[in-house]
Formats: structure tokens, sequence, C-alpha cells
């Protein structure tokens, strides 16, 4: 019967995302303070706006206002996700240290520093040696900054000399040295900032905790140890090892050398993307332990209500806080933490797009994982590449892996989820996959037209919190 009843449901689904994919070209012309406000329009006022009115007359009287009108009707039809990243890594400001000695004008790359251009700015025309020192640089590094030598500073020259020769010798590890590479891994990742091994304890256990989940989702139980465990019963154990992940998230707020500005040219993680990224970990974990909740408690209806009214609100909350973080932190409001995400030197603007489209239809897929409240394993499967682009961008950062590696990984990381609910298919078939995939593009197609995303999620959560478990089949996990 539930199976029947979502069959009938998707041809009305598929029908709504139509039309309102239809309707677009009237909606794009809805202001987007009215849209915010909850003040837009009703179906029988979706008529051309006032901007649309000005087209029209622009084009008629035709010479500039005709390449006016232009100019706003391609605007209009914009995809919002069609952005690139910012290639400009010179400082607007002048930005001149003083390291052993010599004077070094970084201005022209101090938008590419993987630590951000304000601490160099804090140290401009000021001695920065025990800073630079203190980073723990590399070889690399010492080569670049000679690059940007101008000149010696006579007055700190003499006293400094000693100290760089030591410096000098300090820092030239042979490249084929396979102890010293070692060494210098060991320093980039175990830093300061987490003297007790925490986070990195934490991560470790993460991994390893993927590994083994995802083992049985893809090769024994689809619900990875928090459902019925093919008919063993549920367990308290695979809940509890679901805290550490959401520790992990929270802690990587210890860290205070994450820059406020994004990096040009590379993808390192800065204070925007890691709201985010604690936001989406931590609703992942949330709406997983209350899908195991709810069988644990044997879908009781309480409980079963508790599950899925508490995983819409953890949605939704999740969503606020990331836009609130956002509001904070975002320096440039032309990025976007998806649209301009930099890549490699000589990825096509074609690649990078195609990359984006799977980016973003990824993330929409994972937020209706987070309110299926079925199987509690597709929340959890859609939190490694939360967590991994964190450790990915922060491998990137210390000069580790490549801009390209990071996004081959990271879409490896997105492609492991969708197996996972193929599996799921196979186990216990049922029309919730595909309907799910459906809705997902539909949502990402409305999104890149810039329709706002309360709009778009506040249906689909009241849909989800009133008459979803009507659809969805939940029981059999």
């Amino acid at each position: 019967m539930v199976q029947h009843a979502a069959t009938i449901t998707t041809a009305p689904i598929l029908l709504m995302v139509l039309l309102a994919l239809l309707m677009h070209d009237t909606i794009a012309f809805i202001p987007s303070h009215k849209l915010h406000s909850g003040l837009a329009p009703s179906p029988f006022q979706l008529l051309p706006s006032m901007r649309t009115g000005r087209a029209l007359a622009a084009v008629a009287f035709g010479g500039k206002a005709r390449k006016q009108a232009a100019a706003a009707a391609a605007a209009n039809k914009r995809d919002r996700f069609d952005r690139t990243a910012s290639a400009a890594v010179e400082s607007e400001q002048p930005c001149i240290l003083t390291i052993h000695g010599a004077q070094y004008n970084v201005t022209a790359w101090a938008k590419a520093h993987p630590a951000g251009d304000r601490i160099l700015h804090k140290f401009h025309n000021k001695d920065a040696s025990k800073a630079f020192e203190a980073a723990t640089h590399s070889h690399r590094a010492y080569e670049m900054l000679e690059q940007f030598k101008i000149s010696p500073d006579p007055a700190a020259a003499a006293a400094a000399a000693a100290t760089t020769a030591v410096a000098t010798v300090a820092t030239a590890i042979p490249a084929t040295s396979t102890a010293k590479t070692i060494l210098r891994w060991r320093q980039k990742l175990f830093t300061k900032e987490d003297p007790r091994g925490f986070h990195k304890t934490m991560g470790i256990f993460v991994l390893l905790h993927f590994f083994f989940r995802y083992s049985q989702m893809y090769f024994s139980d689809p619900s990875c140890g928090l459902g019925m465990r093919m008919g063993k019963g549920p367990s308290i154990v695979p809940a509890l090892c679901l805290v550490p992940h959401a520790l992990l998230s929270l802690s990587s707020l210890i860290f205070h050398t994450v820059p406020k500005e994004r990096i040009v040219g590379k993808p390192m993680i800065w204070q925007e993307y890691r709201i985010h990224n604690i936001a989406f970990g931590v609703r992942s974990v949330v709406t997983s332990l209350l899908a195991w909740l709810s069988i644990y408690k044997a879908h009781a209806p309480i409980w079963r209500r508790t599950a899925v009214w508490g995983s819409c609100v953890t949605v939704l909350t999740a969503l606020v806080v990331a836009d609130e973080g956002t509001r904070r932190l975002r320096v440039d409001s032309h990025e976007s933490t998806t649209a301009t995400m930099p890549y490699w030197e000589g990825c096509s603007l074609e690649t990078q797009r195609r990359f984006k489209t799977f980016y973003a239809y990824s993330q929409f897929m994972a937020t209706l994982a987070c309110l299926h409240v079925g199987n509690p394993g597709y929340a959890l499967a859609v939190l490694i590449p939360i967590q991994l682009a964190s450790l990915l961008m922060t491998l990137v950062r210390k000069g580790l892996i490549s801009a390209r590696n990071y996004h081959y990984g990271y879409t490896a990381s997105l492609v492991m989820p969708y197996f996972v609910g193929l599996r799921s298919m196979a186990v216990a078939p049922s029309w919730d996959m595909p309907v799910l995939f459906g809705l997902g593009w539909a949502l990402y197609q409305l999104r890149r037209r810039g329709i706002n995303k309360y709009a778009l999620w506040a249906p689909v959560l009241f849909a989800r919190a009133t008459i979803g478990d009507s659809f969805i089949n939940w029981a059999v996990w």
C-alpha cells in the first residue's frame, strides 16, 4: 500500500515541478525583497513586473535603452551557480614585510597567502621574522619569499645575519629525504592550536568509523547498524559512535588561524565555510540519531512524531545558522561557498560548470536524505563529504595536496552516498529513492534560477512533517 501510494503521488509532484519551471520566467521578475519577506504576489498576480515593462519600453525606443534592457534581461536569467572564483591575488593595500633583515613586497601575492592577507597586513612595515618562523614554513615558502625581496634593511641586517643562516640550513630539506618528508607532514598536521590532539583523535576515529559503516552499507546492512541490523534488533552502541562526528565538527572552532577572507586560487578553508560545515555536519548527526531513536522505540507514535518533527526543525535550524554565519563572516557579497570555489589552473569553465552542478545537486540530496527519517544510514552517508571536505581543504592549505586533488577527492565522497541509496532500493524495494532523486533535481533547478531557498524548503518541510510518513517506506528499517 505504501509503495502504491508513493507511485500515485509521483505524478502530481512532477506536474507541480513542471508548472513551477514553466512559471519561472514570470517569477524571476518578483523583487527579491518580497520573496524574502513573504510578500510575493498570488498566482493570479504573477504578471510581468515594472521591470519587464521598462525593458519592453526600452526596446521600443531603441539605442542605449535597448542595451540596458538586454543587460537587465540577461541578469534576470543568470544562473546563480554560474559564477567563477576571483583570480585577483594582488592586495588593494600595500604590504611590505621585514624578515631576517630583508624587506619583501608581497602586495602582488597577498590574497593567495594560505592564512589570508589580513595576517600579512598586520605586519606591514614591521618585523615579521618571529611570526614567519613560528608558522614552520616549508622550503618552498622560503624560495617563494625570495621572489618578493626588494632590499635589505641596514639597521636589522647585521643582527639577523646569524638567524638567517640558521633558518636557511634548517629549512633546506632535500626533496628525496623520506624522513624529512614525514617530519614535515607531522609539523603541518599537528599544530600548537590542538596541543592535546583532541581534534586529531576525533578525526582519526571518524575516518575509521566511516570506513566501517560504509562497508556495512555496501555489503551487509544498508542501515549501517542503526536500524534493525538485518533482524538482530536496534542497538545503542552505533548511535553512541555518532557523537565523535559532532565533536569533530564543533572542535574545529579551536583553530584561530583560519582566515575570515577566502583565499584566492586554491580551495582552502575559511571562517564562513567552517560555520557551514559545522551546521550541516551536526544536522546529519542529529537527524541520523532521531531516525535511530524512532527505530529503537519501535516506532511508537509519540517517538515517531518526535523524530519527524525534530528532523524538520533540525534541517531548518541548519539553514538559518549557515545564513547567519554568511551574514556575519562573508567578506565579498559576490562570493558563494559552492559557485565561486577555486579550481586548478587550466580547468575549463565547462569542467567547472559540471563540478558545480553535481556539487549543488548533491547538497539538495543531502538535505532530503536528512528528512527521510527512515533509514538512519542516509543521514550518516551524506556526512562523509561534509567532514572530508574540511580535511581536504586543510591539506591544500598545508601544501600537501593540490586543488585538483581536492576536487577529485570531494567528488568521490559525494558519489558514495548515491550507491548507499541504490543498494537500499535493492534490499528494500520502494519508490523512496526515485522520488527523492527527482525532487532534488527539481529543487536544484528552481534554486539556480534564483528562487529563495526558504520559499523552496518551507513547503517541503511542512509536507514532510504532516503527511510525509504516508508516502515513505520507513517502517522497513
